[in-house]
């Protein structure tokens, strides 16, 4: 019996046998045989058994409308085949035909194509034409599931159409979507695409999917993701249907939460990326016209503060107006206005002197923060080589009886930009009693052991008997009075009444803690302790605030957006990119910070000579500093040092030897130590200045000792921490900016034990000794001798472990003027800083709060 498919074959080649002729004879045929399957049967055969033959017979070729699109399954994992579908709407299923696809438009255009061809210079040649020429009237065909002879050549002009298995696969994703199987659609749109890069209609399925997509996120509430799907369909087709009313939606219920969360930049944010992309979408309108109606209203209420001289609360709600709305075309006039009355810096910082850490020992923080609120008796104004000190308060003083008694006189006016209120002898007299009275909570022993009385003579003289010459008056007054003043010059102000009683003013104070949020560790806001009067042509600043990021790099984004104006830590790295950029200007510290190691003197391993050393000989202290620290910059310079205070001082002893690396010494003296700890090291614990450069130096350093069998565990700088009655360290981190060594290295050496003489009971005899003969030099000379020698001793018993020094930058907007060139600190002169106003830009949404910094 004649297969069904081949008899339908044999009846196409026979229609086109009898029929007209082209130019070649155009029939399909089995392209290994020249003839059709045999068709001879005996009429005997024609006459047996029907059952047998209906065994025998096959089924007819489906129709089109019959044929089911192939499961997921089966496109993915049964061969691919095409559906050839004849004029008859009968389906032939076979092996992927080429070329694909528009297989026949591709056959026509061929044969057309073929009509320009050269002419034959040869017979042979025009027969090998005419061959090519009548081949393109065929579509070669491999039919599925034929064993015997499967290959045949049809007449194009038979075809009606041919589904390919890629239709197939997009008649199936069409069927996922509509189904909302989303997810295996994409997957099916990833395979057809891997078969074959840009099938007709990939394009159309692939945005209808990413519609879907963010239909599918906004209603679970994933409106970020529904976004970004609305943004890549709007990139392709940016007319989609439907596409401006979603993302109008999305948007929408976005910048609602976020008013509500009052998170404005946020919401600024996605309005832009709509307004970016649908311009004229009915939501922007809404939106600019809410914002523009509720800074307005806000701006009414600044006025009205301002009205009633309460420009701190205006400026406040001046720059509340910026956030909501920052091109608000009232805004310019008004900030320039309240910024003039009331100048406000933010400060980017790492941590607030308020944060709860570990930490019990002064660190950059808790510098800042003293620098700022208080104002020494005494205090350096410029070092070389020597500290050279100014105060104030005092138009002169003069020590007389050999130095043994010094007399003092006290300005009686101030310039109106100085923040601190009026000083009296009175002020000075009870704080000093106060440090030399047994028993009272300000007593201080070292300072006792100096002074034998104090005496007014006048309001504003008062003299001051010593006991013993001190090495340095300036130094031995260079503290603040923190009592509230007797004769107070605070005026009549709204801010100052705003004050808690917890803020109280001392006599020395210069700025005060005016907000602050729950634990101090979003940010801190300083204020003057004496505003600066009415009617004034220019006005200093006002108000400091101190604002918290948890990483640089957060504080570093803050200072470029415009949050903050100022950075008082810049990281080695980033000095050379500040100084190229013209809105900002680099400012060098005169003296750098010295980074120390301090052992513990109670913590019985370090009490060990052996290992202590140890430690020091297997610290690469130059690779550390170059590679971690400076990250081989040629615009800082950091120095190995062998003590605890900068090397420019005179008092630093130039003549002690760098230690050098060495690991085969440091092995060698880890082993010794260890056999006098009983064969076993102990875990150590590091404690670590939150200084981020301490914080990568601390990392090397925890390395290199590892790999001398030490293990070293570092404290982790948290308010977890911070809660421990009994913090349990072996190792602390330290970074300091000594000025006057002779007088800070007993207090610096004590571990926050102060100089008293019940705190050298931790020390040995020698550094007992040393430490007592230094306080009690009376000349330049021989403390400079005396400290040298203990630098020398400290350096080589290795009680201590001075690392380097590096100098410090601090970087500041160009709009902020009248800071020191080469400050001591990062406060000095923070009274007469000048700020103008940075305007906000009309061409952005987001650059919100970029106003006074």
């Amino acid at each position: 019996m004649i297969p069904w498919k081949k008899f339908l074959i044999l009846l196409i080649c026979l229609a086109w046998l009898t029929g007209p002729r082209g130019l070649s004879t155009c029939f399909a045929q089995n392209e290994k045989k020249t003839d059709p399957p045999n068709t001879k049967q005996d009429d005997k055969n024609k006459t047996g058994d029907s059952k047998s033959e209906e065994e025998d017979k096959e089924p007819p070729l489906p129709k089109l409308e019959e044929m089911q699109t192939p499961s997921v399954e089966d496109l993915l994992k049964k061969p691919p085949v095409d559906w050839v579908v004849l004029e008859t709407d009968q389906v032939l299923i076979v092996q992927p035909v080429y070329p694909r696809p528009d297989t026949l438009g591709k056959l026509e255009a061929a044969l057309k194509a073929s009509y320009d061809w050269p002419k034959a210079k040869s017979k042979e040649e025009q027969e090998e034409q005419r061959e090519k020429r009548a081949s393109f009237n065929f579509i070669n065909l491999t039919l599925v599931g034929e064993k015997e002879d499967p290959e045949y050549r049809i007449q194009r002009q038979n075809v009606k159409q041919i589904v390919y298995y890629e239709d197939q696969i997009l008649k199936r994703i069409d069927a996922l979507l509509t189904a909302g199987d989303l997810k295996t659609a994409f997957e099916m749109l990833l395979f057809l695409d891997r078969r074959h890069r840009d099938w007709p209609g990939f394009d159309q399925r692939q945005q209808r999917l990413l519609f879907l997509e963010a239909q599918d996120k906004q209603k679970a509430n994933q409106y970020v993701n529904a976004l970004a799907f609305v943004e890549d369909l709007q990139s392709r087709v940016p007319d989609y249907p439907g596409l401006s009313k979603l993302a109008g939606e999305i948007i929408d219920t976005m910048i609602s939460r976020a008013v509500k969360g009052e998170d404005y930049r946020e919401a600024h944010h996605y309005l832009n990326r709509l307004a970016t992309i649908f311009p004229r979408q009915a939501t922007v309108a809404k939106w600019r016209d809410t914002f523009l109606k509720q800074s307005d209203a806000i701006l009414q209420q600044a006025n009205q503060r301002a009205q009633q001289n309460d420009y701190q609360q205006a400026f406040d709600l001046v720059m509340e107006a910026s956030v909501v709305w920052p091109v608000n075309p009232r805004l310019r006039d008004a900030l320039r206005r309240y910024q003039a009355r009331y100048p406000v810096i933010n400060v980017g910082v790492l941590e607030t002197a308020l944060d709860r850490s570990p930490y019990f020992l002064e660190c950059n923080s808790t510098r800042r923060h003293a620098k700022l609120t208080q104002i020494p008796l005494f205090e350096v104004g410029k070092v070389d080589q020597t500290p050279l000190y100014q105060s104030r308060f005092f138009e002169q003083w003069e020590p007389t009886d050999l130095g043994r008694r010094a007399d003092f006189v006290l300005r009686q006016s101030y310039a109106t930009w100085e923040s601190h209120p009026m000083l009296l002898a009175a002020d000075i007299a009870q704080d000093v009693r106060a440090r030399i009275t047994p028993g009272n909570s300000a007593y201080d022993e070292r300072f006792d052991s100096y002074v034998h009385s104090i005496t007014t003579t006048a309001p504003f003289t008062f003299r001051i008997h010593f006991d013993r010459v001190p090495l340095s008056t300036e130094w031995l007054l260079s503290f603040p009075i923190t009592s509230p003043p007797m004769f107070s010059a605070v005026v009549d102000d709204p801010q100052a009444a705003r004050l808690s009683p917890q803020k109280k003013i001392g006599a020395t104070s210069r700025f005060v803690i005016d907000q602050q949020d729950s634990d101090g560790s979003k940010q801190v806001s300083y204020i003057r302790a004496v505003p600066e009067p009415e009617g004034l042509r220019d006005y200093n600043v006002a108000q400091i605030n101190e604002v918290r990021y948890p990483t640089f790099e957060k504080s570093f984004q803050a200072l470029l957006r415009g949050e903050v104006g100022v950075l008082p830590f810049l990281p080695a790295g980033l000095v050379s990119y500040f100084k190229e950029q013209d809105e900002f200007n680099v400012v060098q510290s005169a003296i750098p910070l010295t980074h120390v190691l301090q052992f513990n003197p109670e913590s019985k391993p370090l009490q060990i000579l052996e290992l202590r050393r140890a430690l020091a000989y297997a610290i690469d202290r130059q690779k550390i500093l170059t590679e971690t620290l400076l990250h081989e910059s040629n615009l800082l310079n950091g120095r190995l040092v062998t003590a605890p205070f900068y090397s420019g001082l005179q008092v630093y002893n130039q003549q002690v030897p760098q230690r050098e690396y060495n690991f085969p010494l440091a092995v060698a003296l880890a082993v010794a130590s260890q056999k006098k700890l009983g064969g076993q090291f102990p875990t150590l614990h590091l404690l670590c200045d939150p200084n981020p450069e301490a914080q990568d130096a601390a990392q090397e350093l925890i390395k290199a000792w590892r790999r001398i069998g030490v293990i070293v565990t570092l404290i982790p700088n948290t308010p977890e921490e911070a809660k421990k009655e009994n913090l349990k360290w072996d190792i602390v981190y330290r970074t300091t900016a000594m000025t006057q060594p002779t007088m800070e290295l007993w207090p610096f050496l004590t571990v926050g034990k102060g100089a008293e003489i019940k705190s050298l009971e931790i020390f040995p005899d020698w550094m007992r000794q040393k430490l007592i003969e230094l306080d009690e030099s009376t000349d330049w000379e021989t403390a400079t001798t005396l400290i040298k020698k203990l630098q020398r001793q400290l350096y080589s018993m290795a009680h201590i472990i001075p690392l380097w020094e590096i100098d410090q930058f601090h970087v500041f907007r160009t709009n902020i003027k009248g800071y020191a060139d080469r400050p001591l600190n990062f406060y000095d002169n923070v009274e007469q800083w000048i700020t103008t106003p940075v305007y906000p830009r009309g061409e952005t949404l987001t650059s919100t709060q970029a106003l006074t910094q």
